[in-house]
């Protein structure tokens, strides 16, 4: 392992810019009494400790150098909460700003709970214990007013080594880590060092399940030992975690137990000794950086708020970032490639600091099923957040500047429904979508999810939360807890999709996870224990292909049953790459329920329960419609496609389209299915099923009687049987009924489509055209 010091380097660079720079250090015993909660697992739920295996400790350095001065705490804790934050910087000594104040922590999880008020928060950390907070800031003010004590003169330095031995990526076999151990040595007049800071990315998780009720520091309690015991007498070791989301240890000694914690911090202190080793210190200047902004919009926000804490802190041409929780390696690393493009000689990422919102995950991971993802509350473009509030509190380069906002959309109103044309790419369409249905698109998140958490026709029946008592409102628990269980959803989703949502909740003002669970109310509503409240759709769809259909050779029609009064939206999509494509559905929905795309290929979707219920852990199909619309040409391809998706259920898709001619129902039961015609009318589901329901034959029965004898059918014959509402029938019977939302005629040949929506009578409406032939005006 080669180490880099850059100390010498920046001493002649910072001659004559820093006063005199002085230094001191501590360590204050913060060990609570047994019997306080632990931090960190879930499934202790809080329990309390039940012995000591090592100290925890809270390990300050003071700074000065004339014109900052700073205090930064590493503390063997899992989290530096608000509640924490907040009365240290009520008792740290007046002199040092609250702003130059750092606190961090080790992320341990077999520290001291009970410091945190939220409900939300307490399944892992315990009761809250007043006491236990007080006891453990005062610790921290002590630390501080021992260490600005200890000053004396002093010079600093840093330098790095490479590491492949030490850390791995928990979640893909040889996936990204962060090689680098950073190393920060201060040392007074005499060369003697005052302390030691190793910075390096990893989650300390190695005590065993036979000591999961023990305080421990877990490996950075080795780790100070043996630095300290190698350095001389009064140096205090510092560790600073990195950017360790989806980092975990290695094993570089192959040991077990306490003898893995114990190798991996021992040989952790070897390496950071020997880096520092070769750091020459100097007087070189410090300065701060710090804001107070509002993360992106989240569901958690009700709980901690949007402000947290962002800080840098440069020691001459060294940045260190401090995020307030957990971001994954791929964030850390991108970040240390910025800043060194900005001028900076050396980057160190330190995780957990002031504030714990959860992990932060870059874009390309939020589909991947995983802890980490799971408890993601601000959505794909939180790593390009921190890039760019960091980047504005860099002094070195110039700062990004932000994106334009897309431009408007081109909305039209036709016959009731908003007609919009979407330009760019899947960001900025979605974007474009909801900042032009901004004020729908709320109020259907606000009934379809927020209503419906606090009238708890969300909650589960079973578990802890049927102790919950009648009267407390659990929609800030609820909703963030079913975007959790949204998030499998996501897996295996295209990227054009994740960027459509973010863009479309971005449009609206509402968080990713917002926009997320409204795609998902159609698979939630098809749960059985919510079924009550959802009451599955009940659509109408068929083609007339080959001779049946005269010149067109393909006519698909279609009616979309819903059982919500929605706004209806015609959108026409112009993407970047890929084909055009219309789709008629609700101002929310991304994914496709009815569409067709510029080289003619139908897609049409409808829900079938006799043939099972749809997986929350399985892709929406409407995603993967709406996918298909983007990439695929022909209804071959699009069926072949279609039915690779083997663990979809509960659904019928008719695709079509003019090349072959050919229409196609693709069943999604048990197993896969194909029926296929190349000539006369296909049904969405045939009447004779053995497994369709009473109400679904009467509405294909209907659909076969009007058409069965027509040698060709043309469009106004489609028309007429989608507004076919035969009074002798029950209502639930009729093919356009109550809960029709839309009707449309397919013309894959002609690359047109007719949609009607139902008038303010409850009777169908006037058919409007949209084309999608490439000599059409824009």
């Amino acid at each position: 392992m080669k180490a880099r010091a850059y100390g010498l380097l920046a001493a002649f660079m910072a001659l004559g810019v820093a006063d005199a720079l002085e230094a001191g250090a501590s360590k204050v015993d913060i060990t609570p009494p047994l019997g306080v909660p632990l931090n960190g697992y879930l499934d202790r739920a809080g329990r309390g400790a039940e012995s000591v295996y090592d100290p925890l400790w809270a390990r300050c350095l003071y700074l000065d150098d004339g014109a900052t001065e700073l205090f930064l705490i590493n503390a063997d804790l899992c989290v530096i909460n608000r509640e924490l934050r907040e009365r240290v910087l009520e008792l740290a000594p007046p002199a040092v700003p609250r702003q130059h104040v750092i606190l961090t922590a080790t992320h341990t999880h077999n520290g001291p709970g009970g410091m945190c008020r939220s409900l939300l928060i307490r399944p892992v950390t315990g009761p809250f214990m007043p006491e236990v907070l007080e006891t453990t800031a005062q610790k921290f003010a002590e630390a501080m007013r021992n260490a600005q004590k200890a000053r004396k003169r002093a010079a600093i330095g840093y330098g790095t080594c490479q590491q492949r031995v030490f850390s791995k990526n928990r979640r893909v076999d040889g996936g990204p880590i962060d090689n680098q151990i950073g190393v920060i040595r201060i040392d007074d007049a005499d060369g003697n060092p005052i302390a030691v800071i190793g910075n390096f990315a990893a989650h300390p998780t190695t005590v065993g399940e036979g000591d999961r009720f023990a305080f421990s520091a877990d490996f950075p309690g080795y780790y100070y030992d043996e630095l300290e015991e190698m350095a001389a007498a009064g140096c205090v070791a510092l560790f600073l975690n990195g950017a360790l989301g989806d980092q975990r240890c290695g094993n570089p000694g192959k040991k077990e137990g306490w003898e893995r914690t114990q190798s991996i911090g021992e040989l952790l202190a070897v390496e950071v000794k020997a880096v520092a080793n070769d750091i020459h210190c100097a007087e070189l200047p410090l300065h701060i950086g710090y804001a107070e902004p509002e993360l992106p919009p989240s569901l958690i926000d009700a709980v901690l708020g949007r402000k947290t804490v962002l800080q840098t802190l440069e020691i001459g041409d060294l940045l260190l970032t401090f995020f307030p929780g957990e971001p994954c390696v791929q964030i850390g690393l991108e970040l240390r490639k910025r800043a060194l493009e900005r001028g900076y000689k050396a980057q160190f990422s330190i995780g957990l600091a002031n504030d714990h919102r959860f992990y932060f995950v870059p874009a390309g991971n939020v589909p991947d099923p995983y802890y980490e993802t799971a408890l993601s509350f601000y959505g794909p473009r939180i790593e390009n957040w921190f890039y760019a509030e960091f980047g504005r509190l860099m002094t070195r380069g110039q700062p990004e500047q932000p994106p334009a906002e897309p431009a408007p959309a081109e909305v039209q109103t036709r016959e009731g429904a908003l007609h919009i044309t979407l330009t760019g790419n899947a960001y900025e369409c979605g974007f474009q979508r909801g900042r032009a249905c901004a004020e729908t698109i709320a109020d259907a998140f606000k009934r379809n999810v927020l209503d419906a958490a606090r009238a708890k026709d969300l909650v589960p029946e079973a578990g802890l939360w049927k102790l919950a008592p009648p009267f407390l409102d659990l929609t800030c628990v609820v909703v963030p807890r079913l975007a959790i269980g949204a998030r499998t959803l996501l897996a295996g989703t295209s990227t054009e999709i994740l960027d459509e949502i973010d863009g479309l909740g971005a449009g609206v003002g509402l968080p990713f996870d917002a926009a997320l669970l409204l795609q998902c109310m159609p698979t939630y509503r098809a749960q059985k224990d919510v079924e009550n409240l959802f009451a599955p759709s009940l659509c109408s769809m068929f083609a007339a292909v080959g001779d049946k259909a005269g010149a067109e050779d393909v006519l698909v029609g279609r009616n979309l049953d819903w059982p919500d009064e929605e706004s209806p939206v015609v959108l026409e999509v112009r993407p970047t790459d890929g084909h055009r494509f219309v789709q008629i559905g609700f101002p929310w929905n991304v994914g496709v329920f009815s569409g067709m795309n510029d080289a003619g290929l139908v897609l049409c979707l409808e829900r079938v329960p006799a043939l099972g219920t749809p997986s929350p852990d399985v892709t929406p199909i409407e995603f993967v419609l709406r996918e298909l619309l983007q990439t695929a040409t022909t209804g071959d391809e699009a069926a072949s496609r279609l039915a690779a998706r083997t663990a979809l259920r509960g659904y019928h898709v008719l695709a079509a389209d003019p090349v072959a001619p050919a229409a196609f129902v693709i069943e999604f039961g048990a197993a896969v299915s194909i029926r296929k015609t190349p000539d006369g009318l296909l049904l969405g589901a045939e009447p004779e099923s053995e497994w369709i329901d009473k109400t679904a034959r009467a509405r294909y029965q209907r659909i076969r009687e009007l058409l069965e004898d027509e040698r060709i059918v043309g469009r106004l014959d489609v028309q007429r049987v989608l507004g076919d509402a035969d009074a002798g029938r029950a209502a639930s019977e009729r093919i356009f009924n109550r809960d029709t939302r839309h009707s449309i005629v397919f013309e894959p040949k002609s690359r047109r489509m007719h949609v009607a929506f139902p008038a303010q009578d409850g009777a169908p409406g006037q058919f409007i055209s949209v084309s999608l032939r490439e000599d059409r005006a824009p």
